[in-house]
């Protein structure tokens, strides 16, 4: 019986291992797409602000 339950803790403590590694992996990946999101999004943003000054002044380059 003893053996039993020191083998289903040993494979609990495994399980246990995979799942804390496998969130540290999530984690990591999570953080470096927000950094990518927030970097972007920036760019976006600044484009766009950019547009709406262009249209703001009527800069069409001679198009209707």
């Amino acid at each position: 019986m003893k053996n039993n339950l020191d083998a289903t803790s040993l494979i609990l403590q495994l399980y246990s291992v995979i799942l804390l590694l496998q969130d540290y992996n999530n984690r990591d990946l999570m953080q470096e797409l927000q950094i990518q999101d927030e970097k972007y999004l920036k760019t976006i943003i600044k484009q766009n602000e950019k547009i709406i000054e262009l249209l703001e002044k009527g800069g069409t380059n001679g198009r209707k």
